[in-house]
């Protein structure tokens, strides 16, 4: 019914990538017992499997658009041929495209219309990716190559694995100290299950737990940076609301002790008056006397839980006048990002395993939440502008205008949150993209046949409500809050 619509699909990624943010925010223990006992099970049944990771370059951003979620190649695949009915006409011209650049790269001119063959199986996308970048596509030429070699001449003998290095790893890294997070391995300390993320301040903006920091739960926050590249990279929002101080570490920006406000508004507001130009240098030393301070921390338990010295004897060395504005920034790196720098570091490291820096260099923070977060608030006259009505009432006109009116005014005296719930149910995501662009595609209304006891139903892929002609405001209003409650998705 909805073959080839615009955004066919798209709705199934805005439904899992908001689920995915909700479950990680959840405030319940991580299940790293479990988790393990996955991987445990992942690695005794595939035996010989192995992970070779490399640092994204600049140019790689095309690469991970072929290898994303590709199959392997196929070589029961037809070899090409544009004259073959076996071969639709876009699949013709993507090969008539691909077969010069494949025969300059094959070793064998012999094997080129075979390889070609293999590559058009993988989804439309990653072609045009092999297409674009020269790179990608001699990756997926000699993996092409080296099977058809391998069902052409089998091995006289098994392969030992490799002792050295993986080549895929360039030798000036490969003496140089990793600073990429542990692999999975050994055993896992089963307390390290505290909730990934938690709120240090305003409520709904999150930072990064380190918990006991074990390998698995490291992992897992590379896994969330990797996630959050992937979303930025194909468009998608993902309602995971991080502090700004995690956003600009994400984009490599220097984080300033002003960031506090957005971390601990509270402890900012205390820091800030400890540095008010407008007291005398004597009353500041007096108030730092009655205070005691030193340069150490009491770090919360979400961080840590213990005290640390802010530099090196700091513990006895008392905070003066002087030196007010250097304990300041010292205590806001620490508990911003020392306390959960690991974690931090890792997230940034998935980031980058999907986007290369240059990718997000020229992003200010408040654009980075606005491309993953959208807008919270679901402002309903911003909506209108987006939506678009399709009539299947066969009503008059008038009956259809009074009905539109009543839609928006029914959204308009909705709390925030049940707008949230429609939005959602909708499209597949809780909250508004930054721009127009966002909506892949735009949302729209179709208004059906009138039954009063027809719930509304939703077509996410397509971001499409489907509304059945109600015969007053207060039954559109329950029914449409009926659905939002029940999830009443479909395709009917």
């Amino acid at each position: 019914m909805f073959k080839d619509e615009p955004g066919e699909g798209s709705g199934v990624a805005r439904s899992f990538y908001s689920q995915l943010a909700e479950a990680l925010l959840q405030q319940e223990p991580f299940p790293v017992s479990a988790l393990m006992e996955a991987m445990k099970h992942l690695s005794s049944t595939s035996p010989g499997s192995s992970r070779v990771t490399a640092r994204m370059s600049a140019g790689a951003l095309p690469r991970v658009l072929s290898r994303s979620r590709s199959p392997r190649l196929n070589y029961e695949a037809p070899s090409f041929d544009p004259s073959s009915a076996l071969f639709s006409g876009s699949l013709k011209r993507l090969g008539r495209r691909l077969l010069p650049a494949v025969q300059e790269m094959c070793g064998e001119s012999r094997h080129a219309n075979k390889v070609v063959g293999m590559l058009l199986q993988l989804p439309v996308h990653q072609v045009l990716a092999l297409i674009a970048s020269d790179e990608a596509l001699r990756e997926r030429v000699q993996e092409a190559t080296s099977i058809i070699r391998g069902h052409e001449q089998p091995p006289l003998q098994p392969q030992l694995p490799s002792l050295g290095p993986s080549p895929l790893v360039p030798e000036d890294e490969m003496s140089a100290p990793s600073t990429s997070t542990p692999m999975l391995g050994g055993e896992p300390d089963e307390e390290d299950n505290v909730p990934l993320f938690w709120q240090p301040g305003k409520k709904g903006i999150y930072a990064p737990r380190i918990g006991k920091a074990s390998p698995l739960r490291l992992e897992t926050f590379r896994a969330v940076g990797r996630i959050v590249g992937l979303c930025l990279l194909h468009n998608e929002l993902m309602p995971l609301p991080f502090c700004r101080h995690v956003i600009k570490f994400l984009l490599g920006r220097p984080i300033l002790w002003h960031d506090l406000a957005f971390y601990d508004p509270v402890l900012y507001e205390s820091l800030r008056q400890l540095l008010d130009p407008s007291v005398s240098r004597q009353e500041r030393q007096t108030q730092l006397d009655s205070l005691e301070l030193t340069f150490s921390a009491q770090l919360c338990p979400e961080e840590g839980g213990e005290v640390v010295e802010l530099l090196r004897g700091g513990s006895t060395r008392p905070v003066t006048a002087d030196d007010a504005l250097e304990y300041a920034a010292l205590y806001a790196h620490w508990r911003m990002v020392r306390s959960a720098h690991k974690a931090l570091e890792a997230m940034r490291a998935g980031l980058r395993d999907v986007l290369p820096a240059t990718a997000v260099e020229g992003l200010s923070a408040e654009d980075f939440r606005l491309l993953l977060n959208g807008t919270g608030d679901v402002d309903v006259a911003t909506l209108m502008q987006y939506t678009s009505f399709n009539d299947e009432s066969a009503s008059s006109q008038s009956k259809i205008a009074q009905f539109k009116k009543w839609f928006w005014a029914v959204l308009e005296r909705m709390t925030p949150r049940e707008r949230q719930e429609l939005l959602f149910f909708w499209t597949g995501s809780p909250v508004l993209p930054a721009s127009e662009e966002g909506f892949a595609p735009l949302p729209s209304v179709t208004i059906r046949h009138a039954d009063d006891q027809r719930l509304p139903a939703a077509n996410t892929c397509i971001s499409r409500l489907y509304l059945p002609l109600y015969s007053s405001r207060s039954i559109l209003r329950h029914k449409l809050l009926y659905a939002i409650k029940a999830k009443n998705f479909g395709f009917v």
